[in-house]
């Protein structure tokens, strides 16, 4: 079974539909509470599990795809990022320096992100060499908006 690690966003939730739509869809999905403002080592706990779960594709959204693109230089896999906190984040979470793997980086970004400047965004993901898709809507990722992105980005890899 393929295995997805996903990492929800700052004011977000493990309980997010796009893991259930992705368990319904067979894949082994591991989804761990985020407490991002008050646990000083929780990069480097997500980066434990990241290596003991050995994801095929790992998924963040806003804060957890600023945290999926520092996971991806130490282990290397594909990233789907959904509008990724690379820029203008709230606050700055502990993370340890980058390693040297390269991840495949796949970007779903919203036109109408009000939060994350998709414009500074994508130069910052064009220039890491994504796969960038760009869709109408805020920060907040549609379910119908993953699902079409998803889609390409697991035929492209071969997540099957």
């Amino acid at each position: 079974m393929k295995r997805i690690f996903f990492i929800h966003g700052l004011e977000s939730n493990n309980k997010s539909s796009k893991v259930v739509w992705m368990q319904s869809k067979g894949f082994d999905v591991l989804a761990p509470s985020m407490d991002y403002t008050t646990n000083d080592l929780l990069f480097s706990q997500t980066l434990e599990k990241v290596l003991e779960f050995q994801p095929h594709l790992i998924v963040g959204s806003s804060m957890g795809g600023y945290f999926a693109s520092h996971i991806g230089t130490h282990y290397s896999t594909t990233l789907l990022l959904l509008n990724p906190a690379l820029i203008s984040r709230s606050f700055e979470p502990i993370i340890v320096a980058d390693g040297t793997e390269k991840s495949k980086i796949w970007a779903l970004l919203g036109e109408q992100d009000d939060l994350i400047s998709p414009i500074e965004n994508f130069k910052i993901l064009q220039n890491r060499g994504a796969t960038i898709r760009m869709g109408k809507h805020g920060h907040r990722t549609p379910i119908e908006a993953f699902q079409g992105v998803f889609e390409d980005c697991k035929k492209h890899i071969g997540l099957n």
